[in-house]
């Protein structure tokens, strides 16, 4: 018994006294690997941004790692070519932590230097778990910059980021506590929540909300306040239909200036069925023309000002290929929808909802019809709305409440009481508004 119980002892001994080493060698693959998958996907999109690890050193109970993130185009539009980063690293039995610094930055040190005391506010932590999941937290304590004659107020913010081994699934949580330029902004209580997962260098999966509790903004002469902000953004992806759908809601608790008040205005935008070969192409060609943009006014070959005649001629030169991925997308059941709009104002409520879907696939060609005869599109597409707006923010105006269509009956809105209200659908190939046929010749 006494063997068997010294053997154990033994064997524990020995893990314990391993594992930090073995914890080590899967940390250094760890992060060799995420480098390796980072790269991979800046590079599938064509960004010049880069990830690599200039030195690793790995001993027995600790590492210190150097990393280098080359800007390419975008650090000399800034003026920062690098960031580099310096981590120390400290091996556990089944996880390791580490600490990172910006220190080998001279941008960074000159701004520490400007701070009182010359205090490092920001804070970064690194957990990485023998199962693979990589857990940082960034914090930043409080400092001020000067701005002119004034100083601008940066308040504490925390961000924590979660990202499997391979750098496929992520997830953000974030706060700020805001911002203060007195007389000119103020933004106080700002969150982030956002779970990502890649399904391809293009697509991620996933949501992201971000709210506000306040912003104000004003020059001493006019003055805004917000309150309330959110913003919620999904993507989500049918790998049976290879299909993506596409939602964005937004709301305000409320919005004053000296002229006006909205109270509770709220949004929800969808696009659903995106055919995502079709989303992938044309993100493929928005990633290759931002570069390239990018790169030109890196090298002072492009002003900012000649953004529109190089759009331009970006649509002329990819007009084949921006038809082939826009085809793509009208397919049966591509649908635009807004629904659940409401805002109170002090004339009174606005409600809304529209949607608008096709019946079948479609080329470009088979819409040079509907450009002659209008009344060809009631057999393309689905189109509901239901809208209701005060009387008293447009008063008896002839172009909402007469017909503007000879084969109308009545106009876009009616009135009931305090408010317009509009009705319109399709039904078996004809357009009805305020429940009244439109007659087409």
């Amino acid at each position: 018994m006494k063997k068997i119980l010294l053997t154990l002892v033994l064997i524990l001994m020995i893990a314990g006294i391993g594992s930090p080493i073995i914890s080590g060698m899967m940390m250094e693959r760890v992060v060799k690997n995420a480098v390796d998958n980072i790269n991979s996907t800046q590079g599938d999109t064509g960004s010049d941004i880069a990830l690599s690890i200039v030195q690793y050193d790995r001993n027995f109970l600790s590492s210190k790692i150097e990393w280098k993130i080359s800007l390419g185009s975008l650090g000399k539009i800034y003026g920062i070519d690098n960031i580099v980063l310096i981590e120390r690293a400290k091996h556990g039995i089944l996880e390791i932590t580490s600490k990172t610094s910006l220190e080998k930055n001279r941008w960074f040190s000159t701004f520490i230097e400007n701070q009182p005391e010359g205090k490092n506010p920001l804070d970064i932590q690194t957990r990485y778990e023998i199962l693979g999941n990589i857990k940082s937290s960034l914090t930043l304590e409080g400092f001020s910059i000067k701005k002119g004659t004034g100083l601008v107020d940066i308040l504490p913010a925390h961000l924590f980021i979660q990202s499997d081994k391979k750098a496929k699934n992520f997830i953000f949580k974030g706060n700020w506590e805001g911002m203060t330029a007195p007389g000119k902004i103020k933004l106080a209580g700002v969150f982030l929540d956002s779970t990502q997962d890649k399904i391809s260098p293009y697509i991620w999966q996933g949501k992201t909300s971000i709210s506000a509790e306040h912003i104000s903004l004003g020059d001493g002469q006019k003055h805004m306040a917000i309150k309330g902000l959110t913003s919620d953004t999904t993507m989500a992806y049918d790998k049976k239909e290879n299909s993506i759908s596409l939602g964005m809601a937004y709301g305000i608790a409320s919005i004053k200036s000296q002229e006006d008040t909205i109270l509770d205005a709220f949004v929800r935008l969808g696009i659903n069925e995106i055919d995502a070969q079709g989303y992938e192409d044309l993100a493929k060609i928005y990633s290759r023309e931002t570069n390239h943009i990018m790169k030109n006014i890196a090298g002072s070959q492009q002003s900012p000002d000649d953004m529109p005649g190089y759009i331009k001629d970006m649509m002329g030169r990819n007009a084949p290929q921006l038809i082939a991925a826009c085809e793509k997308l009208l397919r049966k059941g591509f649908e635009i929808k807004i629904a659940d709009l409401k805002a109170r104002l002090p004339q009174g409520e606005i409600k809304g909802d529209i949607s608008l879907s096709l019946n079948q696939d479609m080329t470009m060609v088979q819409f040079i019809p509907v450009a002659m005869q209008p009344a060809a599109a009631l057999e393309l597409f689905s189109f509901k709305s239901d809208i209701c707006i005060p009387h008293g923010l447009t008063g008896d105006n002839p172009n909402l409440l007469s017909p503007v269509y000879p084969g109308m009956k009545t106009g876009l809105f009616l009135k009931k009481e305090d408010n317009l209200i509009h009705s319109a659908k399709t039904r078996d190939g004809k357009l009805f508004v305020n429940g009244q046929e439109v007659l087409f010749n």
